[in-house]
């Protein structure tokens, strides 16, 4: 048994150097992934401005001549650049906006009549107001209702013809039909392209009425689905039916593609549609209609930075009527999203000046490495993130860096028979927390160790010394995670708020216990003597005060944090000043304070120093978190780092500049108060 400790003990004390160079040879393997996945970055450059019709048919309701109304403004949209129109499943509510039909129910019907009806039934009755809306639209609806198994009968009313459907009519309006052809021609021929919306409303899935909508949406020129709801067309029946797997085989044959809709809850069956259509999908950026009254620079700005930022390449406006009492005139936005497009600073000229162009939207194109290579390429960064990893363990505790490396590989071996993914979600999220982590420690031991040269140079190096090895841990997360779907954020990184509070944790549980110190045993002295201190009020004030700094931190973490309304504006003058935004909390507040730490560990006040660093450590898991937003195009995330140390290394040199003037204006206060 001593034996084997003691070999044990040589191999450890060996494995810090083969551990590195695993994760150098991961580093080196992980660049390949980068490339591609910048190539597929650049692979799609159309941005496409899409108007929900619905919307237009809704306000121009309103309006004394609806109609005039409406062509006014789908010339005006058409001139301001919108190239595409979303129509949806038309309803008998939609059909009679657009004048198609006029729906009355029973007791309507009865007064019309003069009581030839009896009123006390529950039937809609449907007149086909024109040639064209008798030919085209009454068969569409008696279908749709055939479907549902309500019975239709022949009505009419003085000449004009119509049905009897046997469902009330607050019933009735609700009903999805196919979308209204009429209105898509109209469309087509003022040079409209089409994007609809489908539901998954219409069940049980009928795969030939699928195959024949899609035909009919094919040969009007649509290309793209946006599916509305929950669910898309065909979630709720897959499992009995495989109606997924028809209706992708069904968008693959007529060369129809699907959207995701940006910051909403992932709908149900989406997944798998975009996997069996081989991932044409383009990610959708909807501006709900209640921000559609922002200031058009705003609105530019919005769009702008979706699609320069986030991989956006289709972007989805919606309008609504209000009602103005001061003057008494309905209202709506349509004129103010038309500033918003036009001009030298209107969303359209900005994004073409990000290199972008307007048209049809167009997926990804998710290029890869062939089999062999890629999966050679794969096992070489999954274990130099184990190494990584275990590097880490090794920094806390020397004695398990073998033990931990070892473990992990037989623990990766098992995960990748369960589920790939979770191997490699789970390498990337361990990958992340270790190189900020280490970034920061390096930081600690060299700042303490050093004595000689110039103070503030020293600051400059650890900082790029620390950046750079927070960069490895952004190499793993690309590397591991080069999936289309993190692009398309069909699947995400996993662990944030982890990767937000591990680092701070560790490196301040490292300052406090474990730097300096070579044994188990002084590690357990450090920790009993911290338990055992005495907390005075000060203490139970600081740790208040820390509480409250943390739980501000977390609300600021992830898509859903907060800010306030100056902040915003700081950030837009920032967006506008620099192109790209470097995150404030790096800038303003993690690199200074890292500088300041490094400044004064290697110089009067080393414990305040250290602690310093440990608070540094924000920035180093920051800019491994830029990373993790994986629909952030990588050459953003890089500008969004560099001004990030930039700023923040000038800001931290103040801060030395400062302290050393407050040190020496209080050593001469200190000497004029000595009696």
């Amino acid at each position: 048994m001593l034996f084997l400790l003691a070999l044990y003990d040589r191999w450890n004390r060996g494995a810090k150097l083969a551990l590195w160079t695993l994760t150098i040879v991961g580093l080196l393997a992980s660049l390949p992934f980068a490339f591609l996945r910048h190539g597929v970055e650049q692979s799609a450059d159309r941005v496409e401005f899409v108007f929900d019709y619905r919307d237009l048919l809704e306000v121009s309701s309103y309006r004394s001549k609806p109609s005039e109304y409406m062509l006014e403004r789908l010339l005006e949209l058409k001139s301001a650049g919108i190239h595409s129109m979303a129509v949806y499943e038309s309803n008998l509510r939609e059909l009679e906006l657009s004048g198609r039909v006029q729906t009355l129910s029973s007791s309507e019907a009865a007064m019309l009549t003069d009581f030839r009806l009896p009123a006390n039934e529950k039937s809609t009755y449907v007149l086909f107001l024109g040639d064209a809306s008798e030919n085209i639209i009454q068969p569409l609806v008696v279908d749709a209702f055939a479907r549902l198994g309500v019975e239709a009968s022949p009505w009419s009313y003085e000449g004009i013809p119509g049905i009897e459907l046997a469902m009330p009519k607050d019933e009735a309006l609700l009903q999805a039909m196919d979308p209204d052809p009429i209105t898509m021609a109209e469309l087509q021929s003022l040079g409209f392209h089409l994007v609809v919306r489908l539901s998954d409303q219409r069940q049980p899935f009928d795969a030939e009425r699928a195959d024949a909508l899609l035909a009919d949406l094919a040969s009007h020129g649509v290309t793209r689905i946006v599916f509305e709801g929950d669910s898309v067309t065909g979630a709720a029946d897959d499992a009995a039916s495989k109606s997924l797997t028809v209706m992708a085989e069904l968008m693959n044959q007529y060369g129809i593609g699907l959207a995701t809709i940006e910051m909403s809850k992932p709908q149900k069956g989406f997944g798998k549609l975009a996997h069996l259509t081989d991932y044409n999908v383009v990610r959708l950026h909807s501006l709900p209609a209640n921000m559609s009254n922002m200031a058009p620079e705003d609105l530019a700005d919005r769009f702008a930075l979706a699609t320069q930022d986030r991989n956006i390449r289709m972007i989805f406006l919606n309008t609504a009527a209000s009602f103005d009492t001061s003057l008494g005139l309905r209202k709506d936005t349509v004129g103010n999203l038309v500033k918003s497009l036009e001009g030298e600073n209107g969303a359209l000229a900005r994004i073409q000046d990000n290199g972008f162009t307007l048209g049809v939207a167009e997926p990804f194109e998710a290029n890869g490495w062939s089999g062999a290579v890629s999966l050679v390429l794969k096992a070489l960064v999954t274990i130099g993130a184990v190494a990584l990893i275990a590097i880490l363990i090794g920094a806390f505790f020397p004695s398990l860096a073998l033990s931990a490396f070892v473990v992990g590989l037989a623990g990766s071996a098992a995960l990748y028979v369960l589920s790939t993914t979770l191997l490699s979600q789970g390498l990337a999220l361990g990958a992340g927390i270790a190189a900020a982590t280490l970034a920061t420690l390096f930081a600690v031991r060299r700042a303490d160790a050093a004595s000689g040269g110039s103070a503030a140079l020293r600051t400059v190096k650890l900082l790029a010394g620390a950046s750079l090895l927070s960069f490895i841990g952004i190499a793993y997360i690309v590397g591991l995670l080069d999936h289309i779907t993190y692009l398309y954020v069909l699947r995400q990184y996993r662990g944030v708020s982890l990767l937000h509070l591990a680092p701070i944790a560790l490196a301040f549980a490292y300052v406090l216990f474990f730097h300096g110190e070579t044994s188990l045993r002084g590690v357990a002295l450090r920790i009993r003597s911290f338990l055992m201190t005495n907390i005075t009020v000060l203490w139970v004030a600081l740790a208040a005060v820390a509480g409250v700094g943390a739980l501000y931190y977390m609300s600021r973490t992830g898509n859903a944090g907060t800010t306030t309304g100056l902040e915003r504006a700081f950030r837009d003058a920032l967006q506008d000043t620099l192109g790209v935004r470097p995150r404030t909390k790096e800038f303003l507040l993690a690199h200074p304070l890292f500088v300041l730490g490094v400044y004064l560990a290697a110089t009067t006040r080393r414990k305040l120093g250290l602690f310093l660093i440990a608070v540094g450590s924000i920035g180093q898991l920051s800019i491994v978190d830029t990373f993790a937003h994986l629909h952030t195009p990588l050459v953003i995330s890089l500008i969004r780092v560099f001004y990030g140390l930039a700023f923040g290394l000038v800001i931290g040199l103040i801060l030395i500049a400062i302290w050393r003037l407050l040190e020496r204006g209080w050593s001469r206060w200190a000497r004029w108060l000595e009696p």
